[in-house]
């Protein structure tokens, strides 16, 4: 039986995750000026990975930081939640909406928020913004184990920017803690 996507991404070598993750926002960062055509996109994951200086690196990770917070911003002012409540919130509770067509638009509307808070702050995390990994926690905490796309991804940022062994039994209790030791971003 194939793996899963999600597993797949667990085994996968990092800088292919970086690189994913960066082809998820490549037109947002197009959009911004920043042409990253496919061999430079895989150098910077490379170079994320590794935790090695890029050229690009600094532009991307700001572009991908601006979406990340106005997607943050946006879950606040539109519907009054943050991201993990966000990630719990039963559609029906959001609102308003009076059609079909509206309600799918709100869920989608959403989901792609939480995606995109999801997604860029595992990138961000990767590229030493330890500032969104709280992101990446609430995504796990969301997934329950249960390891869907965004919780595989968001446990192997943690694990790598941690240096935590994701085969111990308390791997994500080490995880929590090596954040909470973490000096504050200036």
């Amino acid at each position: 039986m194939p793996d899963s996507p999600a597993e797949g991404l667990s085994r996968a070598p990092l800088s292919e995750v970086i690189f994913i993750l960066l082809q998820h926002f490549r037109a947002s960062i197009a959009e911004a000026g920043l042409n990253l055509g496919h061999d430079e996109a895989r150098e910077l994951a490379g170079a994320i990975a590794a935790g090695q200086w890029h050229a690009k690196a600094d532009s991307a990770t700001q572009r991908i930081a601006e979406i990340v917070d106005s997607r943050l911003a946006e879950l606040q002012s539109r519907w009054q939640i943050d991201f993990p409540t966000s990630l719990r919130a039963d559609m029906t509770a959001i609102g308003p909406w009076r059609s079909t067509a509206e309600f799918l638009e709100l869920a989608n509307d959403k989901a792609e928020a939480e995606t995109d808070i999801a997604l860029g702050s595992a990138l961000l995390a990767a590229a030493g913004r330890r500032d969104y990994a709280p992101y990446l926690l609430d995504a796990l905490e969301f997934d329950a184990g249960g390891f869907d796309i965004d919780g595989a991804i968001a446990r192997r940022i943690l694990l790598h920017i941690s240096g935590v062994d994701g085969a111990r039994a308390d791997w994500l209790a080490q995880v929590r803690r090596w954040l909470d030791d973490q000096p504050p971003r200036l």
